[in-house]
């Protein structure tokens, strides 16, 4: 008698992540890993033609957010359990996360053991937190963040209403530089736009302006 095997999709834009994950998880008799992809258009166009039990999937996406991701998964495809497969152990984001809808949440520098722990539970059914990152949510708030002092003097200067162009030139940095720290800013923080960073800046008095 064959014994059923979860079927298991990886999400990651990390190649030999994606292939090193794949052997180590199908080295296990209860998990299958049947396909990886990089973009998450590559995994919304397969989905339309079969979808896994377990989707693992990355947060930080070359062609989209990871959030904005897993509430199109849990309407589109309620079935699909969601594990959050991540570096980011930001307060802000994981909230983001599970309201969104993931069903696990496993950084990436746990043990495989873990992974395949929480793989095994959400599709019984069941939420699977990793034990740090329920630390994280035990104590953290937006305050919880760390910034460097080049992400603090920059967000001094966005919340002082500073364009990208202009905190550049006082900073000695290229506009991309900006553009990509301003990205990192929200990410950190879980926020959507500028608006809504500087918005939760202010009520949590995160930095002294």
């Amino acid at each position: 008698m064959t014994t059923y095997r979860i079927d298991v999709n990886i999400v990651d834009d990390h190649t030999m992540l994606n292939e090193g994950l794949t052997e180590a998880l199908n080295h296990n008799a209860k998990i299958h890993v049947s396909r990886s992809f990089s973009t998450l258009a590559e995994c919304r166009d397969a989905l339309k033609v079969r979808q896994p039990d377990v989707l693992l999937l990355d947060i930080s996406m070359p062609d989209g957010d990871g959030v904005d991701f897993c509430q199109w998964l849990v309407s589109e495809y309620p079935k699909i359990k969601i594990i959050a497969i991540t570096i980011h152990d930001e307060y802000s984001i994981i909230h983001r996360m599970l309201e969104a809808g993931v069903n696990g949440y496993v950084l990436k520098s746990a043990p495989l053991e873990e992974l395949v722990g929480a793989i095994c539970s959400v599709w019984k059914g069941q939420k699977y937190i990793s034990p740090q990152v329920a630390d994280i949510l035990h104590e953290g708030s937006a305050k919880s963040v760390v910034l460097t002092n080049v992400e603090q003097n920059i967000l001094r200067l966005i919340c002082d209403g500073q364009t990208n162009p202009q905190i550049a030139r006082q900073l000695s940095l290229s506009d991309e530089t900006i553009k990509w720290y301003r990205k990192r800013l929200l990410a950190k923080f879980g926020v959507r736009n500028t608006v809504n960073l500087v918005t939760l800046v202010m009520k949590e008095n995160i930095i002294r302006l």
